[in-house]
């Protein structure tokens, strides 16, 4: 009441099948290679206090979307981030507060604020304060960011120093923010930095908040208007999520 296969068509049949396993998973690895050929690449420059934060939030959720797109980061200073857009080397710049040249030139939007905050060595005079107003340092030393890596920040503290009243002096100009930290440790001087500063390793150093007067850094990035950027626009979308 039925067929049974011969021993040559069990044989062939199984043949058959593994044909059809195989090709299933060649066509698979094939769907994969291919998605991988068509992956976008994102090279985001930052400066090291976006990275514990707000960046690494926002890759985190734009990956679990997006995970045809590979994001690549570097860690530049402002100027050379500034550079490196010219060039073509990166596609986003996580710039700070970026200059009125960069305004002009690019698409520039905001993705996160912090408060500026006074910087002091552990054993300062207002090292166990909460908060602190500006004019209190008047006689200190301060420690400023070079204009060469960090082009609008001299500007900053010198308009901060105005509107607190105070006229000190700026004896160093470190090249970078970790550099900042450790000479403010090593008791060289005191600083004014951004509060995200705080989540970077800062040994000997004690962040006061700044409440006179009250400055809020802007934290953008900024990216070429040219050419295809979705990918970028919905990367910088996802950053924005974490601004609070």
């Amino acid at each position: 009441n039925g067929l049974r296969l011969t021993s040559a068509g069990e044989s062939a049949l199984a043949h058959a099948r593994e044909i059809l396993r195989q090709s299933s998973a060649m066509s698979e690895a094939m769907t994969a290679i291919a998605k991988r050929s068509q992956a976008v690449s994102i090279k985001v420059g930052f400066l090291p206090t976006a990275l514990p934060g707000f960046l690494a939030e926002g890759m985190r959720r734009f990956n679990r979307t997006y995970s045809n797109v590979c994001v690549q980061i570097f860690e530049m200073t402002p100027s050379e981030q500034e550079t490196g857009l010219r060039n073509g080397e990166i596609d986003v710049a996580l710039i700070g507060d970026p200059s009125a040249e960069i305004r002009q030139d690019f698409q520039v939007e905001t993705v996160r604020k912090t408060e500026m905050a006074i910087v002091v060595p552990d054993d300062h005079r207002l090292a166990g304060r909460k908060s602190a107003e500006l004019s209190e340092l008047g006689n200190d030393v301060f420690l400023s960011l070079s204009e060469k890596h960090f082009p609008s920040r001299p500007q900053l503290l010198a308009d901060l120093f105005s509107r607190a009243g105070i006229d000190p002096e700026v004896a160093i100009h470190a090249n970078g923010l970790s550099e900042l930290l450790g000479l403010v440790g090593g008791g060289m001087g005191v600083a004014i930095a951004p509060a995200d500063l705080e989540q970077l390793p800062h040994g000997g150093v004690i962040f006061i908040k700044m409440k006179k007067p009250k400055h809020t850094l802007l934290f953008s990035a900024a990216w070429r208007k040219e050419g295809d950027t979705r990918a970028v626009e919905t990367f910088v979308r996802e950053l924005q999520g974490g601004v609070r």
